[in-house]
């Protein structure tokens, strides 16, 4: 598994839509992502993000 993966906000909404974003903190433990990609989001930290 890669340990470091770089996604734009798609990657968090696809997931929220078929209820399974918390695999992303499953799969890689810690994700991180900037603020543009929370503000874009919505929300003020997807679920396991920083």
């Amino acid at each position: 598994m890669p340990k470091t993966i770089i996604s734009d906000t798609s990657c968090f909404i696809n997931l929220t839509n078929i209820q399974e974003l918390g695999l992303l903190q499953k799969i890689y433990g810690e994700v991180v992502t900037t603020n543009e990609v929370v503000t874009e989001y919505g929300d003020l930290y997807p679920i396991g993000c920083k």
